[in-house]
């Protein structure tokens, strides 16, 4: 084998074990003080609490809690990018750096119980809607200021030549007639 060859299979060689080596694996850890609380990030189911779930790119999520006992949680977060996301370091980063790169993102939320109201209050809140209600003025009474009702003026005449009647459509013209074709003996 010739030196140039050589040299050229010696560099192809580095090239593919390089391209294989560097990965950023990014992902977010959801936790909460509810087990088992369904997470959403972005709108789109990720598990139950504690969730992984993987990420691609830096920026603001929304983050949503969701369980049937507690009130349902959104909050806005954001992922700040390390130094090794920007350029030229990213495509170091990703592609040449020959060990694996853990970028792991962790968020605590705590979520508040439903309050769940007392049958005493709920009553009392509907009997001073209802008397509210009593008192309010019936909707055929017109109010004292009323002048009554208003009164339409006759619609307004078009020209005829403004209004035509839709024009006759005639039926399409055939088409290109298009050969059959038949398979070749």
């Amino acid at each position: 084998m010739s030196g140039r060859a050589g040299r050229i299979l010696a560099v192809a060689v580095v090239g593919l074990a390089l391209a294989g080596c560097g990965h950023v694996n990014r992902r977010f850890v959801v936790e909460s003080n509810v087990p088992n609380a369904q997470v959403y990030i972005d709108n789109k189911y990720q598990g139950a609490a504690p969730a992984h779930a993987p990420f691609d790119y830096y920026g603001y999520y929304t983050v949503r809690l969701v369980h049937p006992d507690h009130e349902t949680l959104t909050k806005r977060v954001h992922v700040v990018a390390p130094w090794y996301a920007y350029p030229p370091f990213d495509f170091l980063a990703d592609v040449l750096w020959p060990f694996g790169i853990e970028d792991v993102r962790r968020y605590y939320f705590e979520m508040t119980p439903i309050r769940r109201p007392d049958p005493g209050e709920l009553i009392q809140s509907a009997d001073g809607l209802r008397m509210r209600g009593i008192n309010l003025p019936r909707a055929e009474d017109p109010a004292p200021d009323d002048p009554g009702p208003r009164t339409l003026t006759a619609p307004m005449e078009l020209p005829p030549a403004a209004v035509a009647p839709p024009a006759a459509v005639a039926p399409p013209a055939p088409g290109p007639v298009v050969p059959r074709l038949t398979p070749a003996p």
